[in-house]
């Protein structure tokens, strides 16, 4: 398994999918982050996010929030019929708000009575608290 890292900001408000596979709901989150690398240069990382962990991120995520992701690396084999290789996404495992107490507080006015997420949450924590 190949494990990622990667801190940047959001380049848009994450989008939820649904895929049914074999009678099952799956709820799929998936986003980009904009990575900076150097002065001049930033890499643009696709995320995914499932079940619980996905609708989560889904609902307190919004374009521009700097976010931390740690999770595998999962690279898509070549499309022969398509002849189109797709690029690296990373699928969450753990993650972690990196926006500061003032942006949170912004936030936290623009949006109505809700309470600020917490700050460090995995996928296994956030099941447990439903």
């Amino acid at each position: 398994m190949l494990e990622a890292v990667a801190v940047g900001r959001l380049t848009a408000d994450p989008r939820i999918q649904r895929h049914t596979k074999d009678g099952k709901d799956y709820k799929v989150c998936e986003f980009r982050l904009a990575c900076q690398q150097r002065k001049n240069s930033t890499d643009f990382i696709k995320v995914t996010a499932w079940g619980g962990t996905g609708e989560f991120l889904f609902k307190t995520l919004q374009k521009g929030e700097k976010l931390f992701v740690q999770g595998s690396l999962h690279v898509p084999q070549f499309d022969k019929e398509k002849g189109r290789a797709y690029g690296p996404c990373i699928v969450v495992d753990k993650f972690e708000f990196c926006s500061s107490k003032k942006d949170l507080n912004n936030q936290a006015e623009q949006t109505t009575g809700t309470d600020e997420p917490p700050e460090t949450l995995d996928e296994s924590e956030f099941m447990e608290q439903q």
